[in-house]
């Protein structure tokens, strides 16, 4: 018989161990995500707006529409394709139900992320403590909870950008050539969720050129980015191509600068998502400043940990994304995560270097218990954080029981946001009858033709802009009833606002009102 290494028991313990980190920190990401909206409106609430154009966007591939061909879709394909399973499943059910199933899915994405960082902590050398606290972080940080714990683009685009910074850390091993493939490929796949990802695959293919002269890893994971993206948006591109670029590329550019994170750090305004206690200019600002140095100490610390340099200079690269990006929301901070978990991991396994003597010693002991305090402290902070701001973070609760029966036989049923349509179960619906269907209405006033400017250049806004107007009161007078959730957002003129109350009501319940559209004068 051939020899078999024996399984030791210090070997087996340290297995399991290693199996109960991971369980632990999926256990606690999962469940911080899922009790936002467990204790509020519930997996069948009302959620965020982006959440819901994913979701309707996957429903509308699921009835074989095609995006950026027949309806809008401002980010790549990615999260279209990621929802469509369970839109499939709610047409077979209900909207809500699927809904609520895609809603677990990226909850647990999510989670998932979290024992990701810890397996890419173990594999670059952190050790078990370090890669634990850095996973602990990814479960629990404020931002990563708050864009996570429904469909939005940041926790399927982590993922992918995870997986591929997972197959990166393998590359000088034994699977170097597949590893670099993967690696690719993962970061690939994320530049296909929102194309900010792009940004990690160009500094991960630099990195490894310029700092390891690993010059066929570049090529490889290069290789393996074109044949991701390839595949994901080839298809869709195909068939739109001029659309297809206009709306994930030249609109973006053009959106109006709003950019609240570049504003606060330029010190013009206090920050619009802040916890529900009352702050000052200087209070709020004190509080960003230590916070500030406390992510500065922590990139140096992990700066000092050779195999995390990486994760350090992806975070300046994003941080610089979201600067320059023209909007900015609160939930876009988990973009950072994934590279900051990492820096957390190196942060709290870095060891100084003693110089020898009782006051080499105690320093030495002094800075170590420094690297951990600030690492409790950012770990801690946020979690706090987020049950004191959860104002920003509930789930709505939505009467659909008392509303959608009076929708049940009505052909096509209207709406500024798809959110609507699934509360009142009316989506899948609408889509098996041909009905017309924008998904992201307020991502229609982007298109060119939509773009009306003054002498001075600046863009006519939405309420104003007699064009959209027109086009919006046609959109959701074209069927037979219509719910309004996002008027503020699509920018409904008093004139939009009367005509589509001219019908009457058809049901309404607890503020939530469904509106009988007046059929149109022969």
């Amino acid at each position: 018989m051939d020899d078999v290494p024996e399984a030791t028991p210090a070997r087996l313990i340290r297995r399991c161990a290693g199996n109960v980190g991971y369980v632990s920190v999926f256990g606690v990401a999962l469940v911080l995500r899922l009790l936002v909206p467990l204790t509020s409106g519930g997996l069948t609430g009302v959620y965020g707006y982006d959440a819901s154009v994913y979701y309707a966007a996957g429903a509308a591939l699921v009835h074989g529409r095609v995006p950026y061909q027949d309806f809008i879709l401002l980010h790549p394909p990615g999260a279209m394709l990621a929802t469509a399973p369970a839109a499939w499943i709610g047409t077979l059910t209900s909207d809500q139900a699927g809904f609520a199933t895609a809603t677990i899915l990226f909850a647990a994405i999510g989670a998932a992320n979290a024992v990701l960082v810890v397996a890419i902590g173990r594999r670059l050398g952190l050790g078990p403590a370090g890669s634990m606290a850095g996973g602990f972080f990814y479960a629990v940080w404020f931002a990563a909870v708050h864009a996570e714990y429904q469909s939005r683009l940041e926790p399927l685009g982590n993922l992918l950008l995870l997986c591929g910074l997972l197959g990166c850390s393998g590359i000088g091993g034994r699977h170097s050539r597949r590893s670099a493939i993967l690696c690719g490929v993962g970061l690939g796949a994320a530049a296909c969720v929102k194309v900010w990802y792009a940004v990690p695959l160009l500094v991960v293919v630099g990195w490894l050129m310029v700092a390891h002269r690993w010059f066929w890893a570049a090529g490889r994971a290069a290789l393996g980015a074109v044949g991701a993206v390839t595949v994901i948006c080839g298809p869709f591109f195909a068939f739109a191509p001029s659309a297809m670029w206009q709306t994930v590329i030249s609109q973006q550019l053009g959106r109006d600068q709003s950019n609240s994170l570049r504003q606060v750090l330029m010190l013009r305004r206090l920050p619009t998502e802040a916890p529900s206690w009352s702050l000052d200019a200087r209070q709020a600002y004190v509080i960003d400043g230590v916070l500030l140095a406390a992510a500065a100490l922590l990139l140096l610390l992990a700066w000092r940990v050779s195999a995390a340099r990486l994760p350090v200079v992806l975070v300046f690269a994003q941080a610089a994304v979201l600067l320059s990006a023209p909007s900015f929301y609160i939930f876009y901070l988990d973009y950072l995560t994934p590279a900051v978990a990492l820096c957390v991991a190196a942060g709290a396994t870095w060891r100084p270097v003693t110089t020898g003597g009782l006051i080499g010693r105690t320093a030495a002991r002094a800075s170590a218990i420094a690297a951990v305090v600030m690492v409790i402290v950012v770990l801690a902070v946020p979690a706090v954080g987020l049950w004191y701001g959860r104002g920003g973070t509930t789930v709505a609760q939505f009467p659909t029981a008392q509303l959608a029966p009076a929708v049940t036989q009505v052909r096509c049923v209207m709406s500024d946001s798809p959110t609507g349509l699934i509360a009142l179960n009316a989506l899948s619906r609408n889509l098996a009858n041909g009905c017309r269907n924008w998904v992201d209405v307020t991502g229609r006033t982007y298109a060119p033709d939509m773009r009306v400017r003054r002498p001075d250049g600046q863009r006519v806004p939405r309420e104003a802009n007699l064009r959209w107007q027109r086009a919006l009161r046609n959109y959701l007078l074209s069927g037979e009833a219509v719910i309004i959730r996002h008027s503020t957002a699509s920018g409904m003129s008093r004139r939009t606002w009367d005509e589509i109350r001219s019908g009457g009501v058809l049901a309404s319940e607890d503020g939530h009102v469904v509106y009988r559209v007046r059929p149109a004068a022969p």
